[in-house]
């Protein structure tokens, strides 16, 4: 099948959105919060490998940017969880549709008997 002429994509470009501007601000403000997560991971990492010969009250540097970054790492996750589930319910379904087909796939199969061992008669 072929894909959409120029035209075709231009004149869909003219339509108007069917989301709200609630929806765009929050898809916005869910850019800025990813990648702030995506630069704090980071930097956990570069300052656990590069400042361990540091001390800050008998702790190492390293420890104290786990101390702090992954509870950041977790509020940050939990803001975006969150503000799917109040402002973009669409990606909220999406997230839990992933989750459950991730869990379907590791869970264990529904035909494994729980007892397979029976007494020889």
């Amino acid at each position: 099948m072929a894909g959409k002429s120029i035209t075709e994509r231009i004149a869909a470009l003219e339509e108007p959105d069917e989301i709200s501007d609630a929806q765009e601000i929050w898809a916005t403000i869910k850019t800025v919060l990813v990648i702030l997560r995506v630069l704090l991971f980071v930097a956990i990492i570069a300052v656990s490998e590069i400042l361990e010969d540091y001390f800050f009250k008998q702790l190492s540097l390293a420890v104290w940017s786990l101390i702090i970054g992954i509870p950041l790492f977790i509020l940050l996750s939990v803001i975006i969880i969150n503000g799917d589930k109040k402002f973009d319910p669409a990606a909220d379904e999406k997230r839990k549709a992933s989750t459950d087909k991730f869990i379907e796939k590791y869970s264990d199969p529904k035909t494994a008997m729980k007892n397979p061992i029976r007494k020889r008669k």
